[in-house]
């Protein structure tokens, strides 16, 4: 009886071990990169770093802009940058909504965040689009290969820049005032003699 306790209590502990460790041979080995931070293990990668889960979202995010339903489409987008904190796809496209609806300190911050990973994504563009004040909303390409979804470098980031560039011109002519919390400029004090 105290023999077949102990077995069964050694079984159990090799089950458990066996189930926490099979998981892990299904993930992709090396180190993950920015893109890869919050996709779950085993993804099969697109064209650059996306994770195929995180195209979805950004599809339909897209078509919903192109249809004019811009609260569904933040929402995918907002699904998109919740499993890839930084995808310039998902990034890029939530600024072009901030833009839109006049929160443009809050676009220029997505931008720029966009901006930080974004020459490591290496999925091509297959459609932008205009919405609002001249922000383009992008939409990758997918596929299952890499060599089918990849360029030699980045098609995200002239975009991203190429949107920063007019929206800080747009709060320039605007007059936006600095968010919240940001110190004022530093001026010199005044010569007196």
């Amino acid at each position: 009886m105290r023999q077949t306790r102990k077995c069964l209590f050694i079984m159990g502990i090799m089950a458990l071990s066996l189930a926490l460790t099979i998981p892990a041979f299904g993930q992709t080995g090396g180190t993950p990169g920015p893109g890869q931070q919050t996709a779950p293990p085993g993804t099969i990668r697109g064209g650059g770093l996306m994770p195929d889960d995180v195209f979805t979202p950004i599809s339909k995010g897209y078509d919903f802009i192109r249809a004019g339903n811009y609260a569904a489409a933040r929402g995918q987008f907002e699904i998109a940058v919740h499993v890839d904190k930084f995808n310039p796809f998902a990034l890029n496209n939530l600024a072009v909504l901030d833009e839109r609806e006049g929160k443009l300190n809050d676009a220029l911050a997505q931008l720029k965040d966009a901006l930080k990973y974004s020459d490591e994504y290496k999925d091509k563009i297959s459609q932008t689009c205009f919405v609002g004040g001249g922000c383009m909303a992008v939409k990758p390409v997918h596929g299952f290969g890499v060599t089918e979804t990849a360029a030699e470098k980045s098609s995200i980031t002239p975009v991203i820049q190429e949107n920063i560039q007019k929206l800080e011109a747009k709060i320039a002519a605007t007059k936006t005032p600095p968010p919240p919390g940001t110190p004022p400029p530093i001026v010199p004090p005044s010569k007196t003699k």
